[in-house]
């Protein structure tokens, strides 16, 4: 019994230290871990953001943005109300929009690409349109068939008898478009439009813009 009694009594203290020693080796690894953390919550400034939230900075919301094609859809649908809804019957053709300067002769590759987007988003409401871009011949090349092309002026036999045309004027947040829809004959105006596109969309769409 005394034997036994020694030996208990030498388990249990030869276990309190190991839990002793334990103690004083996670102490000092907790106290390296916990300077870091506390300097990482403090290097991580919180932002206030609408609506009296509050986000970090990597998580703050950023300014929105939509393609171009959406741009050109709020323009044709502007032109069809200013159309009172009631589109003409007779064709519109399309041309690029150009550069507000003196010569109004200058387009780009925005410009081009207003007119095409103009082409889709019309069609889908409903207004007759006139594709003045389709050759009277499809040309059969080794690198496709092509039925597009550049004439040097509109086709008479496509009878369009209205023109949406329009200018793009720079400024210091982005460009400000307006179109309007004039009568080719008695140059009387059919229907007026007006959109801003920022600079940040025309900087995340510049990669798409094909060259005129």
């Amino acid at each position: 019994m005394l034997m036994a009694e020694v030996t208990m009594r030498i388990a249990g203290v030869f276990c309190l230290g190991l839990l002793v020693a334990g103690c004083q080796l996670i102490s000092p690894f907790a106290e390296q871990q916990a300077p870091g953390r506390a300097g990482q919550q403090q290097a991580e400034p919180f932002t206030q953001v609408a609506a009296g939230n509050y986000l970090p900075p990597n998580t703050a919301v950023m300014q929105p943005t939509k393609p171009l094609s959406d741009y050109a859809a709020d323009l044709a649908l502007q032109l069809l109300q200013s159309m009172q809804y009631q589109a003409p019957s007779q064709p519109i053709a399309i041309s690029s929009f150009v550069q507000l300067d003196t010569a109004l002769a200058h387009s780009n590759a925005l410009g081009n690409q207003l007119a095409e987007h103009l082409f889709v988003q019309l069609h889908r409401l409903g207004v007759v349109v006139a594709d003045i871009k389709v050759a009277r011949h499809i040309r059969v090349t080794p690198q496709g068939d092509i039925a597009l092309s550049r004439g040097a002026y509109l086709d008479k036999q496509q009878r369009a008898a209205y023109v949406l045309t329009g200018t793009m004027l720079q400024d210091n947040a982005g460009v400000v478009v307006n179109a309007r829809v004039v009568n080719l004959q008695s140059k009387a105006l059919l229907a007026s439009a007006q959109i801003h596109i920022p600079q940040f969309v025309l900087a995340s769409a510049q990669a798409n813009l094909l060259t005129p």
